[in-house]
């Protein structure tokens, strides 16, 4: 009796209980792939697979940022402008010649790098939650501030990291590699798995996230501090902006208000 109850509870699956939604992105790859490997055979080599990931690490880290953001209900139209105006600062403190050694400059610039982000992060929190803008609104104007104050950074023109020495330390974070691993492709996976997916869905804030994003009213009456939850989401955001642009300035030593200005679009 009991094994036939058990039975009669399993439900028969078949392919149209796949959600289309989850499976279209990974058949579309799957298709890229096979177009890609039929245009050229070394499209599917590793060097070539490699490469093309290491180019996607800068959209890859500003990603996980925007999972966060996004899963809480958010929207941050401002980390195109956010990287400009950061890598620009970043690259500025480096040609001030402040600090003699190269290696102390380099170490004290990236840490420069990594708390602008999230003070920008903290501004669009606050502007957004404590300010009670629509995110769309509140992030379209940092966008503009970001752009406007690196245009005014750079005159203009660009900014491009003048001492060599500091180009030649700085160079091996994005072109170095680790057991033949590029540099970016570990700090995907760190950045992605071991602390986006990680904090995300095995802690306690992570499901704060997701229960702000599925129902605000239902969170707050639960007690989840809702505004707190959302801005800690927009400094994620920023620093993971930051972090992209740590692997950015290696890579071309040089900057303008013009770059990612197609960023998030």
């Amino acid at each position: 009796m009991t094994d036939l109850a058990a039975d009669t509870r399993k439900v028969q699956k078949s392919w149209k209980d796949i959600d289309l939604r989850a499976v279209a992105p990974f058949v579309a790859l799957a298709l890229l792939l096979m177009l890609g490997a039929i245009a050229n055979p070394n499209f599917m080599s590793i060097d070539n697979l490699l490469n093309v990931i290491t180019r996607s690490a800068f959209i890859a880290i500003i990603a996980v940022g925007a999972t966060f953001v996004i899963s809480a209900g958010g929207l941050d139209l401002s980390v195109g402008s956010m990287v400009a105006f950061v890598a620009s600062l970043m690259i500025m403190f480096m040609n001030s010649g402040v600090i003699a050694d190269p290696a102390t400059m380099l170490v004290v610039a990236m840490a420069l790098a990594i708390v602008i982000g999230a003070a920008c992060g903290v501004a669009n929190g606050l502007i957004t939650t404590a300010g009670s803008i629509e995110p769309f609104i509140a992030t379209l104007g940092t966008m503009g501030i970001y752009r406007g104050l690196t245009t005014w950074l750079s005159q203009g023109g660009a900014i491009t990291l003048r001492s060599p020495d500091i180009h030649s330390l700085y160079r091996p974070a994005y072109f170095g590699a680790l057991l033949r691993v590029p540099v970016p492709i570990i700090i995907i996976i760190v950045v992605t798995a071991a602390v986006g997916a990680f904090v995300l869905h095995r802690t306690r804030y992570g499901r704060h996230v997701l229960a702000v994003g599925s129902n605000e009213d239902v969170a707050r009456y639960s007690g989840i501090p809702v505004e707190r939850v959302r801005t800690i989401t927009y400094v994620i955001q920023g620093l993971c902006v930051a972090v992209a642009c740590l692997l950015y300035v290696p890579r071309l030593g040089s900057t303008s208000a013009a770059i990612c200005a197609n960023l998030p679009l």
